[in-house]
């Protein structure tokens, strides 16, 4: 199972998502003749409102508490390569050389 996360914010529909209260049930809505699955929370009687639920949490425990997914946030974030690295790191002992001087 993958995370499904809208954007960066967490996603009542993704496989990994877990209502604590378990009052989560999805549902279908149609809507100009197309159906799409609607998450529906059973406490309030209306659609699920995600990680800004004070009940939301994953599986895997990737939902931070602002309510994103940080596995989606982990694709967003290129990984350096060791060159760009070496570079960041070379300029950062310059700039302290110099201070020292």
């Amino acid at each position: 199972m993958t995370p499904m996360p809208i954007d960066d914010k967490c996603n009542p529909l993704c496989p990994l998502f877990k209502c604590a209260r378990n009052a989560l049930f999805v549902t279908t809505k149609s809507y100009r003749g197309r159906t799409f699955k609607v998450a529906m929370c059973r406490l309030t009687g209306g659609e699920c409102i995600g990680g800004e639920c004070q009940y939301a949490s994953c599986r895997i425990n990737s939902l931070l508490p602002n309510g994103k997914c940080a596995k989606a946030l982990e694709k967003k974030v290129k990984p350096l390569s060791d060159e760009e690295l070496f570079r960041e790191m070379q300029a950062i002992e310059d700039v302290d050389t110099k201070r020292l001087r």
